[in-house]
């Protein structure tokens, strides 16, 4: 009896055991950062111990850092976490079970002085994500050598898909600078009169420049050409400082003086360790660019500016995490536009302030997810002529003082909020709205110009009537809605829809918004995405202040200066009510896929097609009345096939390169202008941005002391080589005659392609206790022209004349990087 009772009890223990081991275990953990804030996309892996074979269990962590693991079984198991920006996270012999949650802390990527054994996450091809995303982590940010890399702005350039026009301004997926929306922590930093991004941070505490480039989330912005969201660092519980070029630059040319100066510190900390947390961000730049091919003492522009960004980051409960910002800029720069066909006579000085708050709550509760947000900003902006001389356009350039004088203030409230709810059936729903109100208030005034022959004889006279003051307000509230949803493991579905209203064009039907990502078994890591879109682009109030704008007389005379037409009116007529938003539909596709020697390839296409865009059609009433009237008549249209690849190598380095083959065009190009009037009708052509052919490459490598002799190994330390290569299709331009009308069709020129090779050597060392890095590059190392001015006159004895862009230049930059 009691055999047999023994028995029995050793029968149900192995039932019970096969039973458990059928049902596998199914584990919940969270991801979180070295604040405890949520990490999103992070890709989870579990490998059972001592058995490699083991098919791999992988999940991804949702809004709230949440992530699910279906494992075989409860036991030991090896942890890796990847996100890209982050450390790889590694952990041997951890103890899975469905009784005990797991969470995962994750630090994001940064320049560490002491000596730890860290890796970067690898790109990671993650099969549930459906949203085309670039990064730039800080590594890249501060490891390529790009010009101006004081400045964040000049590195978006990096992501292929992003490219600067001859005036700085980056366009992304072929739009307009105002059509992408851009935000810093979540909060909208476009500039409400014109939407372009003028906000300046310290580079050094940019933790990540992420691009939705397409198939974006309903919850993500309000412009066509994708969401740029720039990330910033935040203290933890150790305490950091850090500075930059803080020696001046000097320069010889006109006697010593003050050449280059971008000093940058950085510091934070703990203000109660494991609660609260700041981070403090400074940085100052003041520079003399010479202009080639102007005389001497004439040749010079000085621009100063600084910013400052403080963050605070408390942890009020395990579930709750409160922040705060506050950002401020100011600028200041001398002879602004300066080059050879505007010289220092005809320049404006400008000055600008930048005043920046914003708080956020976010609150996880059940799983879920919910935050509030409000920022408030005001700008300021002074842009004014060097005198009152009459300003004179020549064949040869202007002369004279710019005729305008401009003062701009303009301010945005934001508040938002988004939720998140805990996936239920293998459903996640988020839903959000923004309401922002925006206002402008602005003066410009203005004084007569001419234009002039060859000869010196009068082509054209323009005056202007009217009062010079403009005010505008504006009110939009959005809302969206998601639904996320895995049928199966290698499926992932996301559907929704965006709402949009403003107070001038009214509501916009909704904008539904469906995207996809397959990764099939028999691909072997392979990854398909596709999506589909309807996006709107927000007005900007620098556009609707034209209703306000100033009349302009144009008056033309022949060679003998007799009159021979004109007086010719022009002013701008807007009617809101009739004017519906831009609408685009887009449609993209890519495949990704890791490929052999650890270099991971995708390749992406995307057609943007725009419908209903702003611009102004010309409409010759009389003789002596010329209206721009403005209308949904442009149609745009971007498509391109871009193939990138990238690899990380010994554990922190990395290339990437990329080829991209794109056309942005429209039907309508011509910008319509009272202070410079065109009698043309609209017409279409390549937009000013348009490069077919780009090649981009950049990367970082060690240089091994093995290669040296001896004596040198010492010399050569811990030394890195950086590299960038650019070369892209010139942009187009239109030509123009000396009474300022145009030649031909608009934008059917073009410059000549543009190519720069840029290197740098980077060398960290220790001194006193504290680790440096120095570094030594060269910009345009080829010494390529790489024109960006040009004379478009076709009647000037100079016509098709290029001024040179960038020249050779050597950059020193001194990093702290702290305690060894």
């Amino acid at each position: 009896m009691l055999r047999s009772t023994a028995t029995s009890a050793r029968l149900l223990a192995l039932t019970l055991l096969v039973t458990s081991l059928a049902a596998g275990a199914a584990v919940t953990g969270k991801v979180v950062d070295e604040n405890g804030a949520p990490v999103k996309e992070a890709r989870i892996t579990a490998i059972a111990a001592g058995d490699p074979a083991n098919p791999v269990t992988a999940a991804t962590s949702d809004l709230a850092g949440t992530f699910h693991l279906e494992l075989a079984a409860a036991g030991s198991y090896r942890i890796q976490a990847e996100r890209e920006g982050f450390f790889l996270f590694t952990q041997q012999d951890v103890a899975l079970d469905e009784e005990t949650p797991l969470e995962i802390h994750m630090n994001h990527l940064r320049e560490l002085a002491e000596s730890v054994d860290v890796h970067y996450s690898q790109p990671v091809i993650d099969p549930g994500q459906t949203s085309d995303t670039t990064r730039l982590n800080s590594q890249e940010i501060l490891n390529i050598p790009y010009p101006a890399s004081q400045d964040y702005r000049t590195a978006l350039p990096l992501m292929a898909g992003a490219i600067a026009d001859n005036a700085g301004q980056v366009h992304f997926n072929g739009g307009n600078a105002s059509q992408t929306n851009y935000r810093l922590n979540g909060f909208e930093v476009s500039d409400p009169a014109t939407g372009a991004l003028t906000t300046r941070l310290n580079v050094d505490t940019v933790q990540t420049l992420e691009w939705d480039q397409s198939r974006f989330s309903p919850s993500e912005g309000k412009g066509s050409a994708g969401v740029l969201d720039i990330k910033t660092e935040m203290g933890d519980d150790h305490w950091r400082f850090g500075g930059t070029n803080f020696i001046p630059g000097v320069g010889s040319r006109d006697g010593w003086h003050l050449d280059h100066w971008t000093p940058r510190l950085k510091l934070s900390g703990p203000l109660a360790k494991g609660r609260l947390w700041f981070d403090a961000a400074l940085d100052g730049f003041y520079a003399v660019n010479t202009v080639t091919g102007l005389p001497r003492g004439q040749d010079q522009t000085t621009s100063s500016s600084g910013s400052g960004l403080v963050r605070l980051q408390w942890n009020i409960t395990g579930s709750q995490i409160l922040t705060a910002s506050f950002l401020t800029n100011l600028a200041d720069d001398k002879r602004n536009g300066l080059s050879v066909l505007t010289p220092a006579e005809a320049t404006v000085n400008q000055r600008q302030s930048l005043f920046l708050g914003a708080i956020k709550d976010q609150w996880i509760v059940g799983g879920g997810l919910i935050e509030f947000g409000f920022a408030d900003s005001r700008t300021w902006l002074q842009s004014s002529p060097q005198g009152d001389q009459t300003y004179v356009i020549t064949p040869f350039g202007a002369t004279g003082n710019f005729f305008a004088d401009e003062t701009r203030h303009t301010g945005r409230q934001e508040w938002l909020t988004n939720g998140f709810v805990r996936p239920l059936h293998k459903h996640q729903i988020q839903v959000g709205a923004d309401i922002e109100h925006s206002d402008l208030d602005q003066t410009i005034f203005r004084h007569e110009y001419t234009s002039v022959r060859a000869d010196n004889s009068l082509v054209r006279d323009v005056q202007f009537l009217g009062s010079p003051l403009q005010y505008k307000n504006n009110v939009e509230a959005y809302g969206y809605a998601l639904d996320r949803w895995n049928p199966f493991e290698t499926l992932t579905l996301e559907v929704g829809f965006r709402t949009q209203w403003d107070a001038y064009t009214g509501g916009a039907p909704l904008a539904p918004r469906t995207a996809a990502a397959w990764a099939p078994k028999w691909g072997h890591g392979a990854k398909f995405s596709a999506g589909w879109g309807i996006f709107y682009d927000a007005v900007t109030l620098g556009m609707l202040a034209l209703s306000q704008e100033q009349t302009s007389i144009s008056t033309f005379y022949g060679p003998a200066g007799a009159i021979s037409a004109g007086p010719v009116v022009t002013q701008y007529v807007l009617r809101p009510d009739d004017l519906r938003l831009p609408r685009f539909a887009i449609t993209s596709f890519s495949a990704e896929k890791k490929l052999p020697l650890g270099i991971y390839g995708k390749l992406n296409l995307i057609s943007r097609e725009g419908s209903r865009g702003f611009t102004f059609e010309d409409q010759i009433v009389s003789p002596s009345l010329n209206l721009y009237v403005l209308d949904n008549v442009q149609r745009q249209r971007y498509r391109a096939a871009e193939a990138t690849f990238r690899r990380t190598f010994l554990s922190k380095y990395q290339w990437f390169a990329s080829y991209t083959r794109s056309e942005a065009r429209a039907n309508a190009v011509i910008d319509y202008s009272v202070e410079s009037p065109i009698f043309a009708p609209q017409s279409g052509g390549p937009l000013p941005w348009d490069a077919p052919n780009r090649i981009l490459a950049w990367g970082w490598a060690p240089i091994q002391k093995t290669w040296f002799p001896n004596f040198m190994q010492t010399l050569i330390g811990e030394t890195d080589v950086q590299l960038m290569v650019d070369y892209r299709t010139g942009f187009p331009f239109s030509v123009s005659n000396d009474a300022g009308n145009l030649v031909g069709m608009p934008n059917s020129m073009r410059f000549p392609d543009y190519a720069t090779v840029n290197i740098a050597l980077e060398r960290k060392f220790p001194f006193r206790g504290y680790l440096w890095a120095w570094r030594v590059g060269v910009i345009n190392s080829l010494n390529r022209a790489n024109p960006n001015v040009v004379n478009s006159d076709i009647d000037s004895p100079q016509y098709l004349a290029f001024a040179r862009g960038q020249s050779r230049a050597v950059n020193v930059r001194l990093r702290f990087l702290g305690r060894k």
